[in-house]
């Protein structure tokens, strides 16, 4: 999907969100009222992609792949995260923010993960 079609789907939920009584502008701190509007909205809440989905068992060999795939060039700080919010993830920086490995990580991270896909890791 193109960056414009996911976002068509988050608009849709968020719309749906303000329709059941919640929105980051004006009750952002209200759990009572984000579950309300979650549990109305599950049907337009958009699913992570398949290769991250937690659902998906090889999602952590996809982004394992991925991870590997970064450091080969040249990411000296990506990790592995652990699962959140249903979704399989990396990040870069490592403790001290290293500008140089989140730019390279931002850079490389789309080749990466069609390099990744292409072998079939996490289908």
């Amino acid at each position: 999907m193109t960056n414009a079609q996911i976002n068509v789907l988050y608009d849709q939920y968020n719309q749906c969100m303000a329709r059941n009584g919640w929105s980051k502008q004006t009750n952002v701190g209200d759990q009572v009222a984000m579950t309300k509007a979650q549990n109305a909205c599950v049907a337009e809440d958009p699913l992570p992609p398949w290769q991250l989905d937690v659902s998906n068992p090889k999602a952590g060999d996809f982004v394992h792949a991925v991870v590997q795939c970064l450091r080969d060039k040249g990411v000296q700080y990506v990790e592995q995260d652990a699962a959140q919010g249903g979704i399989e993830s990396f990040s870069f920086g490592g403790p001290n923010n290293d500008s140089t490995s989140i730019r390279l990580g931002m850079q490389y991270t789309p080749d990466c993960e069609k390099q990744v896909a292409a072998r079939g890791i996490g289908n």
